[in-house]
């Protein structure tokens, strides 16, 4: 018999199985080839407690997170920049500029010579021989320290006081 939209036994009819094809062992019927069906539940776990959920179960959905970004070595070189910006303008703060990191000694020698010039030239003293002071002396303003001078065949000492941070000194009268 013959049917308006085709020929009978064609299509199967609302909620029957194609003719050929079969069923799953889980009492689902088998799709046809190119079509998909659902899979049977399969079970998980210890077969003597029944279905459990499988370990680790995502929702449905989403899947496992997504890689980590790749980092910007823009940060790195940023901080890299700035910490060599610091150092260096510590050190010309430090050892230039004002100078926090030097301090400023007196040359032993050259104060020797300058204080034997004084008391032979300025003091007009005769038979000044060997001037002896004391090294690192710092060059702060009111700052004063010894010298020994030999003056003749005796020892006397000479005080030096510093007058400004510039390394300008004045010269005692020997006593």
């Amino acid at each position: 018999m013959s049917s308006p939209y085709g020929p009978a036994g064609g299509y199967p009819q609302w909620g029957q199985v194609p003719p050929g094809a079969g069923m799953h062992p889980g009492g689902y019927p088998a799709a046809p080839p190119g079509y998909y069906a659902p899979q049977p539940p399969q079970p998980h776990g210890n077969p003597y407690l029944g279905h459990q959920p499988p370990p680790f179960a995502t929702a449905p959905g989403f899947g496992a997170p997504p890689p980590p970004k790749k980092r910007s070595p823009l940060p790195w070189l940023l901080g890299g920049l700035g910490a060599v910006l610091v150092t260096a303008v510590v050190l010309v703060l430090g050892f230039v500029t004002p100078g926090w990191f030097v301090r400023s000694v007196f040359d032993a020698s050259s104060v020797e010579k300058g204080v034997t010039d004084i008391l032979q030239h300025s003091y007009r003293l005769s038979g000044v021989g060997q001037v002896s002071c004391p090294p690192d002396q710092p060059v702060v303003p009111g700052h004063h320290f010894d010298c020994t001078a030999s003056i003749g065949a005796e020892h006397k000492t000479v005080t030096v006081t510093v007058k400004n941070d510039k390394g300008v000194y004045e010269v005692g009268h020997p006593k």
